[in-house]
């Protein structure tokens, strides 16, 4: 019997999440083109159709994974009518994104490594810098509202909050035992900083 032919489209969209969870399992560079491949049920000279190289694949993969942790965050961001609520919300959702979505925050960071020796595009780092970005314009935003603490310095804060969400989304990911993997004490320390900002010590909203 003929192997029905995918659109394009699915076809690139097998590949990359065969991508996710051949290298969740063997990192990036033991897992090869023809391990993807043979994922994803296809051949090699398939893939090669979609993509140029392992290289390309899992950049793609990554911009992927990026791009659905923001929508996934931003979504649950917007549920909140404060900047601090918000903020709340969304290192929340960090932590649920992560552990429902384990072997695809894997797959993302056992494809770091290549980073500096494949001259790959700076995705993670990137993702870093567009995050604290969004995070200082929020926490400025309610400095000007009148929530958070006028002598609060937003590009210094917004670091201690995203380094908490980073911890998180690699302790997840990667099984590490740290207390980061109790969503309670995890939410705890959120709050404080959170309140920490506050110009009223509460977080509202």
């Amino acid at each position: 019997m003929a192997r029905r032919r995918l659109p394009a489209e699915k076809r690139r969209e097998s590949l990359l999440k065969a991508a996710e969870r051949c290298l969740a399992r063997k990192g990036y560079y033991s897992c090869t083109t023809a391990d993807i491949a043979s994922e994803a049920g296809v051949t090699e000279p398939i893939l090669y159709q979609h993509f140029e190289d392992k290289r390309e694949l899992v950049e793609c993969m990554r911009d992927r994974t990026v791009q659905d942790i923001s929508r996934y965050v931003v979504r649950r961001f917007l549920q909140k009518t404060t900047p601090l609520a918000g903020l709340r919300e969304a290192a929340e959702a960090a932590f649920d994104f992560t552990r429902r979505h384990r072997s695809k925050m894997r797959a993302y960071y056992y494809s770091i490594p290549e980073l500096g020796r494949g001259g790959f595009h700076r995705t993670p780092v990137d993702r870093l810098h567009r995050l604290h970005s969004a995070v200082s314009y929020i926490l400025e935003e309610g400095q000007r509202q009148g929530s958070v603490r006028k002598d609060l310095k937003p590009e210094d804060f917004a670091w201690s909050y995203i380094a908490l969400m980073e911890i998180v989304y690699i302790a997840n990911a990667l099984g590490l035992e740290v207390p980061f993997n109790d969503k309670r004490k995890y939410l705890e320390l959120v709050d404080r900083l959170l309140r920490n900002a506050s110009a009223t010590g509460e977080i509202e909203g």
